[in-house]
Parts: structure tokens; C-alpha cells; sequence
């Protein structure tokens, strides 16, 4: 540019410049700038000159401050599209907690009025719990496979749908074996926390994006629902003054509850939800593979010792947390002479208020930096010290304490309870989102077997739960008339669950 013609007054100013190091600077003593500012004017004069001389070469010419606000802008907008996917999960997280502990406080007051009689009132409402999850259970592997096939938006609208009239009819239902019978197709036409996991996954991955914090804010929003599903159902089970109960029980208002949220989540779901699943020939071919190929899909899953293993894991960890949550508010509840603290049921609820806050925090502000520290397995591993600790010795200590004298409503049996459930809610909780992304790494290669993978964990984990307060809660009874080890018995075999579903399998799951 400097030698051409059409430019004389750039000579003077382009004499003796040498080219631009590496790191930006010139070799002479003109700053940098005004070297920039140069250079700017230098290639708009070679497009000019260009433009007028078809035959000197064009040069392209970009803007770094354009591109870096392109760059921002893209990086903005794929912020959006992760936040909303994910607010849009949590509100369907937060229905399904929601109508899973809505029923606590209820159910065995339901199921006595359902069938208008005590007898067997245990194993009955044991029954009437548990047939959803055996419902999911069933249907988990069909699930999969549609939303394979058909995709993983079509089956979450399908199965809210279904939701919202299950819930509709359990809350108009009269009768102990047709309310069964709802709960179980609820779970048979349900499998969306599965499919719901599996579409966050797709997404962020999609994104090339983390999704450690996306999958403990599903945390918190379950945790969310822990804590306002048994309040607000316990607050609801009221029969309304002047209506009839042939129209209108006492379970209605809970479940209606339930149906006007799951109204919302379809609103979400229809609205902003994207699919996420690849639905051309390819993954359509993979998805007849699953179903027809003996050593495919369930079979393959299933036949996979790590895999199982990883089950058991979650199996146990369910059922541990679970059965905390069972024998702590009976042990807290229990006569002083019967060797419990007396307390009362607000007593209780601000127990679990707290370890629910701290969860939620911990999920939201501290997982997320420690899974960055160290492997998964080696997080989940290490956080069952404290747990499988607390469960044997929490009991011994609030007796030991009783009985040297103090306060049973004190500030020693304060400290007790709520350090207690604060270490509990934390670390047991937080196993949640371990086991998620340890099954999420499993899948990292067989992403054709991500939905059938998460429909197994969530059904194992549903079944479990279900079936934890029948065997913690027979062995508290069992405890109170004085065999054994006395109140300290359901805690004891549920570290002893702990210590062979969360280390020892962990172990050989870590070893394969």
C-alpha cells in the first residue's frame, strides 16, 4: 500500500515500520494504538484498491470487537436455551416429588377409610404405596424404548397427560382396590423422572456443556418438594365442612393439588421443551436393535455386572435415606419411658426443615466445586463415613443423654437432632446427583441405552422406597418390646445396609 499510486500521503507514514511481533508490539518506538489505528486504515485502502483493480486480490476483512460480540451474543443465547431446559425440568421434578410425598402423612389414614377397617392396616398401606412404583417397574423398559423411537418430548407429554387423570381420579375414587389399581396404571403410563434425566443429559451434552450443576439443581427441586409435598398434603387431608364424602373425600384436595400441577408442567413441557433425541434412521435402527436383539438393550444392560452393581447401589442408598426418614420422626415421637425423646410433631418438621435447607444449599453451591476435586465413585464413597457413623451411634447418644439427666427438648438433644439430620439430609441427599452422573458416565458411549439405563435406576429406586418402611418400620416395632439391641435396631441394620450397598459395592462397581 505504501508504494501504491493511488495512496501517496501513506508513504510518509508506512517509512522505516517494521511488521508486528508475535505478541502485538513494533520494533519502533510508535505506540501501539496508533500502529492499530494504522493498520485498520491499511486494509480498508486494500479493499478500496481492490474494488478498483479486479486484479489484485480481495482481502476479507473482520473486526476482533465484531467478532468478540458475536461470540458474547452466541454464548448468551446458549445460556438461555440451558437455563430454560432446565427450569423447565425442574418444574416437572418438583410435581413428581410432589405427589411422591404429598402422601406421607395420609396415606395409612387413607387406606383405613378407603377400607373401613385397622386390620392389617400395615401390610395395606404398605400395598397401596407401593403399586405405583410396581407400575413403573414394568412398564420401565417400554418407556425407553418409545421415547427412543418416538422421542423423549412426545413420551414426557404423554405421561403427564396420563398424570393428570390418574390424580384427577385417585382424588374422586371410593374404594380401597380400584384406588390400587389407579396408583398401579399411574405407574405403568409414568415413567418421566426417567426420561426427564435422560432429555437433560442429551441437551447439555448437545451444548457441549456441564451438567454437574444442572443435575444438583434437579436436587434442590426435589428437595424442594420434600419439604413442602408431606406439609401441604398433611395441611390439605381435611374433610370440608358441608360437602358430601361420597363427592368429595378427604384425599381430594391434595390430589387436586397434584392435577393443577401437573396442568403446569404440560403448559412447560409443550411450550419450551425441545427434543432431544436423535429420531433419524440411524437411532430408529439402533431402537429395533434394543428390542430385538437378544444380547442388546435389556438383556445387555442386564447381564452387565457393573451395571447391577450400580443398581444395588442405588438401590441401597434409596433405601437407606428412606428408612432415616421412617425410623427418626418414630424414635423422635416415642415416650421418654419408652426410650424415645418425646417430641412433637413441629419439633420433628423443623428437624427435616433444616436438613432440607442445608441440602438444598449444599446441592446448589458446594457439590458441584467438590465433584470437580476427584472422581465420583471416590465422592461416594467417602461420604457414607459420616452416615454409616451417625445411624448406630445417634440413638445410644440421645439415650446416654436422657438418662444422665438432661432436657429431652435441651440444648444438648437440639445439638443431637439437628447435627444429626443436617449430616444426613447433606450427605445422603447429595448421593442423588452421584448416582446419576456415575450412570450418566456408564451410558457416555451406549447413548442408545441412556433412557433405558435411567428407567431401570429410577424404578429400582422407586421399588426400594417402597418397600424401606415396611422393614424399617417392623423392626422399630420389633425394637421397642426389647430384643436385641432395643430402639437402636433399625439403625443399626441400616448401616449395616450402608456399609455393604455404599462402600463395598462401591468398591468392586469402582474395580471392574
Amino acid at each position: 500500500v505504501a508504494g501504491c499510486p493511488v495512496f501517496p500521503q501513506l508513504r510518509p507514514l508506512m517509512a522505516g515500520k517494521e511488521p508486528l511481533l508475535h505478541t502485538g508490539n513494533s520494533h519502533n518506538a510508535m505506540d501501539q494504538p496508533q500502529l492499530l489505528k494504522l493498520m485498520s486504515v491499511t486494509s480498508k485502502i486494500r479493499k478500496v484498491a481492490a474494488d478498483l483493480d479486479p486484479k489484485l486480490p480481495t482481502v476479507l476483512v473482520s473486526s476482533p470487537y465484531a467478532n468478540r460480540k458475536e461470540y458474547t451474543n452466541v454464548g448468551a443465547r446458549k445460556q438461555r436455551r440451558l437455563a430454560r431446559h432446565l427450569a423447565v425440568c425442574c418444574t416437572v421434578m418438583f410435581a413428581e416429588g410432589f405427589y411422591a410425598t404429598q402422601m406421607f402423612p395420609y396415606v395409612s389414614t387413607m387406606t383405613e377409610e378407603l377400607r373401613g377397617d385397622t386390620e392389617l392396616i400395615g401390610p395395606y398401606t404398605g400395598l397401596l404405596y407401593t403399586s405405583q412404583s410396581v407400575g413403573m417397574l414394568l412398564s420401565a423398559y417400554v418407556w425407553a424404548a418409545a421415547s427412543n423411537r418416538y422421542g423423549r418430548r412426545i413420551c414426557l407429554i404423554f405421561g403427564v397427560s396420563f398424570n393428570i387423570a390418574t390424580s384427577f381420579f385417585l382424588a374422586c375414587s371410593t374404594d380401597y382396590w380400584i384406588t390400587v389399581f389407579l396408583r398401579i396404571l399411574a405407574g405403568l403410563t409414568n415413567n418421566n423422572l426417567s426420561i426427564l434425566r435422560t432429555s437433560l443429559r442429551e441437551f447439555f451434552m448437545q451444548l457441549g456443556a456441564d451438567d454437574t450443576t444442572a443435575f444438583s439443581m434437579l436436587s434442590v427441586a426435589f428437595g424442594a418438594s420434600s419439604v413442602a409435598g408431606p406439609s401441604v398434603g398433611g395441611l390439605l387431608y381435611i374433610r370440608l365442612p358441608g360437602v358430601d364424602g361420597a363427592f368429595l373425600q378427604p384425599w381430594a384436595p391434595p390430589f387436586l393439588l397434584c392435577t393443577a400441577m401437573y396442568c403446569v408442567s404440560l403448559a412447560v413441557i409443550v411450550t419450551w421443551l425441545p427434543e432431544t433425541s436423535s429420531l433419524d434412521h440411524r437411532n430408529k435402527q439402533e431402537t429395533v436393535l434394543i428390542e430385538k436383539d437378544p444380547k442388546g438393550g435389556v438383556q445387555r444392560l442386564l447381564r452387565e455386572l457393573k451395571f447391577i452393581l450400580l443398581l444395588i447401589m442405588a438401590g441401597g442408598h434409596s433405601y437407606i435415606f428412606t428408612g432415616w426418614e421412617l425410623v427418626y420422626p418414630l424414635f423422635a415421637r416415642l415416650h421418654r419411658d419408652a426410650g424415645g425423646e418425646d417430641w412433637l410433631t413441629s419439633d420433628i418438621g423443623l428437624t427435616f426443615l433444616v436438613g432440607s435447607i442445608g441440602l438444598m444449599s449444599y446441592s446448589l453451591l458446594v457439590y458441584p466445586k467438590v465433584a470437580k476435586l476427584g472422581s465420583t465413585i471416590n465422592i461416594w464413597i467417602w461420604q457414607w463415613v459420616l452416615p454409616i457413623l451417625i445411624m448406630p451411634i445417634f440413638p445410644r447418644l440421645v439415650q446416654y443423654a436422657l438418662i444422665h439427666g438432661y432436657h429431652h427438648k435441651g440444648a444438648v438433644l437440639h445439638l443431637l437432632n439437628f447435627g444429626s439430620q443436617l449430616i444426613m439430609s447433606i450427605l445422603l441427599g447429595s448421593k442423588f446427583i452421584s448416582v446419576q452422573l456415575l450412570l450418566n458416565n456408564y451410558v457416555a458411549g451406549q447413548q442408545e441405552l441412556l433412557a433405558l439405563a435411567n428407567g431401570y435406576l429410577v424404578s429400582t429406586q422407586a421399588l426400594v422406597r417402597a418397600m424401606s418402611p415396611l422393614s424399617t418400620g417392623s423392626l422399630f416395632t420389633f425394637g421397642v418390646q426389647g430384643h436385641m439391641t432395643g430402639l437402636a435396631l433399625p439403625f443399626d441394620h441400616l448401616a449395616l445396609a450402608g456399609l455393604v450397598c455404599g462402600v463395598a459395592f462401591a468398591g468392586a462397581f469402582a474395580h471392574i
